[in-house]
């Protein structure tokens, strides 16, 4: 009987460590991505919102544009996904379809990260491919129940 109960209360304990790790990883992917792709973030849409406000307002060192291209590659992503759920049979088969998805996103960011240097538009389209993950992953957790955190 006593394994029983350790069964839920170890869980509970696996799912706030994931949780945890999961939330620094995601506040290193922003603050990355912040400084390196244009004062933008790409983990979370809800900043982007935020220095939306601040381009809108005229605040020096903002830029409209790279916030509506982070927010309109997320909510596309989340657009895809939220098809491939309706469409796709079983939960199991759009799991293993997100989780590909968002590797090759994020190798294509990755790639586009390398080539930045001699190639202008890698740092829009690395951060739009990350959007895009990011868009893909939050409606796939929402379409099983679990709440997207941007």
């Amino acid at each position: 009987m006593a394994t029983a109960a350790a069964a839920p209360a170890e869980r509970g304990r696996l799912l706030l460590g994931t949780l945890l790790v999961l939330t620094v990883i995601s506040g290193l992917v922003d603050a990355v991505s912040y400084l390196g792709l244009g004062h933008v973030f790409t983990a979370n849409m809800t900043g982007n919102v935020v220095l939306l406000g601040f381009a809108a307002a005229g605040a020096s060192g903002f830029s409209a544009p790279a916030c509506l291209t982070s927010l309109g590659a997320f909510l596309l992503g989340a657009a895809a996904a939220g098809r491939a759920a309706r469409l796709l049979p079983s939960r199991r088969r759009l799991l293993a379809v997100a989780m590909t998805t968002e590797a090759v996103a994020t190798g294509i960011a990755a790639a586009l990260a390398f080539a930045r240097p001699w190639c202008p538009l890698a740092g829009p389209g690395s951060r739009s491919s990350r959007c895009s993950r990011s868009g893909w992953g939050c409606a796939t957790r929402r379409s099983g129940g679990s709440p997207c955190p941007t």
